[in-house]
């Protein structure tokens, strides 16, 4: 995968020197120490967020002012809180105000597919993933919530054709938890718990975590 993951949602912190204490407010003729200003408190709602403390996570960015706030960085962590805390159409807004600025930012266009999915847009989230994977087509994980959104709305045949195209035991657990979730849409529990099952034997925790995160809101 290209980028670093906080849950399912993805967002890219730039980060400068770590900051033992808090730092002055920057002055406008002051670029590095604003710079540092940012990344420390992307870092403080970065750490916010990934212990679930969502409301945290937000208050955090409000700190930020002028460009700061306005940076990608920014308005891409605070839409991956907003869709944690439910503020769907928000989080949507946001997500495609910054692929209006820059259409080819993976993390937020990754997290305007995973919104449409978590609203009920599944074709809209189908279309998202389709348009991620033609400008990287090797992402696995890319492949694997396209593999998703055809089993929600039915196209199996079309599913397992991404299947086959997965490569078992391969940079990341998509093949095994593929071969789950076929198995699941059929009725099969007892073949979807072995491969994921598998793929948590393999794999290290951070790589299934994705997977797993990406699969727990799946019902069929």
């Amino acid at each position: 995968m290209n980028r670093a993951a906080a849950g399912l949602l993805f967002f890219a912190v730039v980060l400068g020197p770590a900051l033992a204490q808090e730092q002055p407010a920057a002055r406008p003729e002051d670029p590095l120490l604003m710079q540092r200003r940012l990344a420390m408190v992307l870092r403080q709602s970065t750490k916010h967020y990934e212990a679930g403390e969502y409301q945290a996570a937000f208050d955090r960015l409000e700190a930020l002012q002028g460009p700061a706030a306005q940076d990608l960085s920014v308005l891409n962590l605070r839409g991956a809180i907003l869709t944690k805390m439910g503020r769907y159409q928000e989080a949507l807004d946001l997500f495609n105000a910054i692929l209006a600025t820059d259409r080819n930012y993976f993390p937020a266009a990754f997290n305007l597919g995973e919104v449409q999915f978590l609203s009920g847009d599944i074709a809209g989230a189908l279309e998202t993933f389709q348009s991620m994977r033609r400008r990287d087509p090797r992402n696995e994980l890319v492949r694997f919530k396209i593999l998703v959104c055809q089993l929600k709305l039915d196209r199996d045949e079309d599913a397992k054709k991404i299947a086959d195209g997965l490569i078992p035991a391969g940079g990341t657990p998509a093949w095994y938890y593929a071969q789950a979730m076929i198995a699941r849409k059929a009725g099969d529990e007892k073949t979807a718990k072995k491969h994921l099952q598998a793929a948590r034997s393999i794999y290290l925790d951070p790589g299934c975590k994705l997977f797993d995160e990406s699969i727990a809101p799946v019902k069929f």
